[in-house]
């Protein structure tokens, strides 16, 4: 079934919303049955307002939304069939974890599942009758996650739900929800300035950068080919310079590239990984090896961050290196030291990338 059709999952056709200030772009978003979409953007970028105008929290100002071909644009949130996570749990401090979960089902008027399994598969079934106010912040959102599942949803919506906890809860719970959002067979949104949770919980990414969305896809293509300096940037590619692309080559400084094929003439923005920067020992008597993206540069620091250094080199360009400990053995290199440095993956990005207004189908 293609993407917008009924009973495809989410159908989000020209949404507008407004919070305070702040108006949301035109948005159109698809996510199917099965399907994780993860929205990443930084702080500010409309990734809330845009998640809570889908859950009905603010008013639509002008599209629609549909799911499976419901038409929810209008409907409040509590006959919209959606679980959602917030960034914080707010669990009800009378309830026991038990008790919790089973609330959604009451108060939507229907029998209460016993939540023994849902507990189970989020790993906290011992803590079933323990009270809110004796929980870690994982174990809160487990039960918040929980309590959202209860309902039986016709779609899941998580915004942030790992932002306040500390570095080993979250990468605890991120593995967790993984596992659960595998098994589920309803339309899933999850909201994170993290790009790391996005290339590892989402299917398809939605770049959502100063009230629009950039670019969205599968999330290895857009990770491997970013249309928009916004989607580069956030995906970890790095700012190397700008130029104008000519006949397939760009010069950034003293340095002529050349950029991947189908890259359109005009002005651009070139972005490399840091972790595909090559860098080798120097030998001044030497032709430069490899590719033409190979020069020699002058180390100006390191530091020593684990598992990949942090190497800055100053050339015709500068650049960031991200290299193993054992890349650095031998022969070592050392600030104000020689390299040669041979760019990987390149990407020339139209300035400015898409229009303002720019929208996103993943598939």
């Amino acid at each position: 079934m293609a993407p917008g059709e009924p009973g495809a999952g989410l159908a989000v056709r020209g949404l507008t919303a407004r919070a305070g200030a702040f108006e949301l772009a035109p948005a159109d978003l698809d996510v199917a049955p099965g399907r994780v979409l993860a929205l990443l953007g930084p702080s500010g970028s409309g990734k809330t307002t845009l998640l809570h105008a889908i859950a009905g929290l603010i008013p639509a100002r002008s599209g629609t939304i549909a799911l499976a071909g419901r038409d929810l644009t209008a409907l409040p949130p509590e006959r919209r069939r959606l679980g959602v996570v917030f960034q914080r749990p707010a669990l009800f401090p009378h309830l026991s974890v038990a008790g919790n979960v089973r609330f959604g089902p009451r108060a939507r008027g229907r029998a209460a599942a016993a939540p023994g399994d849902l507990l189970q598969r989020l790993g906290i079934a011992h803590l079933a009758g323990r009270s809110p106010r004796s929980l870690s912040g994982g174990e809160s959102q487990r039960v918040a996650l929980a309590r959202a599942l209860a309902v039986n949803p016709a779609m899941l919506l998580l915004d942030e739900p790992l932002s306040a906890l500390d570095l080993p809860a979250r990468e605890d719970l991120r593995s967790v929800i993984q596992g659960v959002l595998a098994g589920l067979a309803i339309p899933v949104i999850y909201v994170t300035h993290d790009r790391d949770e996005a290339l590892s919980l989402g299917d398809d990414v939605a770049i959502l950068a100063g009230g629009a969305i950039r670019q969205a896809g599968p999330a290895e293509e857009v990770l491997a080919r970013p249309a928009h300096p916004a989607a580069a940037r956030l995906l970890g590619w790095r700012d190397l310079g700008s130029g104008t692309v000519r006949a397939g080559a760009i010069t950034v400084g003293s340095l002529t590239l050349t950029v991947p094929e189908g890259t359109p003439d005009g002005p651009a923005e070139v972005f490399y990984r840091p972790e595909e920067v090559t860098v080798r020992a120097f030998d001044p008597g030497a032709h430069a090896p490899g590719p033409a993206a190979t020069f020699a540069a002058r180390v100006e620091r390191i530091v020593p961050t684990a598992p990949l250094a942090q190497v800055h080199l100053a050339g015709p360009v500068r650049v960031t290196a991200l290299l193993l400990r054992r890349e650095m053995a031998g022969p070592p290199l050392r600030p104000g030291g020689q390299a040669w440095v041979t760019l990987g993956a390149l990407r020339a990005v139209p300035s400015g990338g898409p229009g303002g207004a720019a929208r996103g189908r993943p598939p």
